[in-house]
């Protein structure tokens, strides 16, 4: 109703008072202003928090501002980390033996401990987490997994959290290996072991810096442009869940089907082609001079390499899932159903397997796939009224979700204990043991007196 929408907003600018009625350019300088003074805030907060100033951070929409920069500012940490800062200032101030340091010991060294960068990273990740546990205390668990936002949270917390724990592990893993003196400790990246806890550890680490990108959907629904177009997309991520569920079912019973028919041929195609592979470079040895026969190799043998990759396709269970999952990009050709020693029946079954597959999940389910996020979208237009209806209720839930009491200061300000923090602590701890003493107390003089 607009009524309770402008209650709402009342509430939500209290503090700016006038911000409404500003030009947006003077709107988006004030929302600067406040976003880059939330270390102040936050400290002043701490220090003193029923200052006039630090009671600011408590109005919504400041906290708002505040807590959105916070997270501005850890996605450009995550930024940093990804691009290697350390280095690319190193070579700024042309410091080659610390750019040869950063470059081959703290960013490529297995167990290598983390970066200044990594450190600070570190701490909002631990004010993330810390937050997600007061709401989850304070809403409680049915409530809190009732937001798909929370739960995209958790999955982000918990991606992080493990690429802490495995890098814990590599360290000690590695510290362990240079006191036995193995050798091991100190091999470069492209010998490590498959199943490092430092390749794991960078995997997962990618993973939680999408989710945490992705999160700037639910900051940018406040915006009356983009709002609209969130509420459509969570309708539609919906959709695509529903279509994965399927497509998952028809990719792995295909896979089945083509991996038992074709893992015999495909592991004599791996013999052929490394056996070949093997007698022409001998050849080449023994009949191109030694001058010319690195030049010359790599260009005769990078054909016979790449078509030796072909075994990989249906060599196993996991290698076809990943065959037919990339043929739906049309990047698999029928090339890779011409395997050693097939026969042409085995051959036609396989291509018909891969037809039928094309035509089920290309044609039907894809198209299937569209027609149900089309319809999703039609439902909640950008240009309807219920768009407008949906994108105000999600906002004024985000309001309301700041009208609350905690959850003041952002991370990874939120770690540090307050003098406010301190008092709940020891009252909750007084009400526990004390109160407990007391209603027992209670209990038995109503006892006596009976």
């Amino acid at each position: 109703h607009p009524n309770v929408q402008q209650l709402l907003a009342s509430i939500w600018y209290e503090g700016l008072p006038g911000f409404r009625q500003m030009n947006i350019a003077f709107q988006l300088l004030e929302v600067c202003r406040i976003g880059l003074m939330f270390p102040v805030f936050a400290l002043a907060y701490i220090i003193c928090p029923c200052s006039n100033f630090s009671l600011k951070m408590r109005k919504p929409f400041i906290k708002f501002i505040c807590t959105s920069f916070s997270y501005f500012t850890f996605l450009f940490l995550l930024i940093l980390a990804s691009q290697r800062i350390e280095v690319v200032i190193a070579e700024w101030f042309h410091n080659e033996r610390l750019k040869k340091y950063l470059s081959n010991d703290v960013t490529t060294k297995r167990g290598s401990m983390p970066t200044i960068v990594e450190w600070t990273i570190l701490a909002w990740v631990a004010g993330l987490i810390w937050s997600e546990i007061k709401q989850l205390w304070d809403v409680g668990f049915n409530e809190y997994i009732s937001d798909m936002w929370n739960v995209v949270d958790f999955v982000t917390n918990f991606l992080y959290v493990a690429t802490i724990a495995l890098r814990i592990v590599a360290y000690y893993k590695v510290q362990n290996e240079i006191k036995m003196g193995s050798i091991t400790a100190h091999l470069p990246r492209e010998h490590w072991d498959t199943w490092d806890p430092m390749l794991i550890s960078e995997g997962l680490f990618a993973a939680a810096n999408i989710f945490s990108n992705l999160k700037l959907v639910y900051i940018f629904s406040v915006n009356p442009y983009l709002g609209p177009l969130q509420v459509s997309l969570s309708r539609m991520v919906m959709d695509i869940l529903k279509f994965i569920s399927l497509f998952v079912l028809v990719l792995f019973a295909f896979s089945c089907g083509a991996n038992q028919l074709l893992w015999y041929y495909a592991d004599l195609e791996k013999q052929r082609c490394y056996n070949e592979h093997e007698n022409l470079a001998h050849t080449l040895e023994k009949e191109i001079p030694i001058a010319n026969f690195s030049a010359f190799a790599n260009k005769a043998l990078q054909q016979d390499i790449n078509h030796c990759l072909a075994w990989r396709r249906f060599a196993n269970l996991w290698e076809t899932c990943q065959t037919l999952f990339w043929a739906i990009f049309g990047l698999v050709d029928l090339d890779n159903f011409e395997l050693t020693g097939i026969k042409e029946f085995t051959r036609f079954s396989g291509l018909l397997m891969f037809g039928s597959f094309s035509v089920i999940n290309i044609i039907v389910l894809l198209n299937l796939l569209i027609a149900m996020m089309n319809h999703s979208y039609q439902l909640i237009s950008v240009s309807s009224e219920k768009a407008d209806i949906e994108w105000k209720f999600a906002r004024s839930k985000l309001w309301i979700s700041y009208f609350e009491e905690g959850g003041t200061c952002p991370p990874p300000f939120n770690i540090i204990p307050t003098p406010k923090s301190i008092y709940y602590l020891i009252r909750w701890i007084y009400v526990k043991l004390c109160g407990r003493t007391n209603k027992i107390k209670k209990e038995h003089l109503k006892t006596v007196r009976v």
